[in-house]
C-alpha cells in the first residue's frame, strides 16, 4: 500500500500532513509520488503523523519510489 492509500485510509489530508511535517503541499505530493526522498527527520515527522513506525514508513514510501530497492530489503530479511 502507497503512503497516499494510508494516509487517505486514516482520514488524514495533504494539507495535514504538510502542516504536520514542516512541508508544503508540493512536497507531499512529490514524496508520496516518489519523486523526491524526504529527509530523515521529515520522514519521522510523517511516520509519526500516520501512527506509523519509521519502518512502515518506509516501506510504504519506497513502495512507489523504489520498488526494486524494497524487494532487495524484503530478500534480506528472510534470509
Amino acid at each position: 500500500m502507497s503512503l497516499s492509500e494510508v494516509r487517505r485510509k486514516k482520514g488524514v489530508t495533504l494539507a495535514q500532513v504538510a502542516l504536520r511535517t514542516g512541508l508544503t503541499v508540493g512536497e507531499v505530493l512529490a514524496i508520496e509520488e516518489g519523486r523526491q526522498t524526504p529527509r530523515l527527520c521529515v520522514a519521522q515527522r510523517w511516520a509519526n503523523a500516520l501512527g506509523l513506525s519509521f519502518e512502515e514508513f518506509s516501506r510504504h514510501y519506497y513502495e512507489v519510489a523504489d520498488p526494486a530497492q524494497l524487494l532487495e530489503c524484503e530478500a534480506f530479511d528472510r534470509q
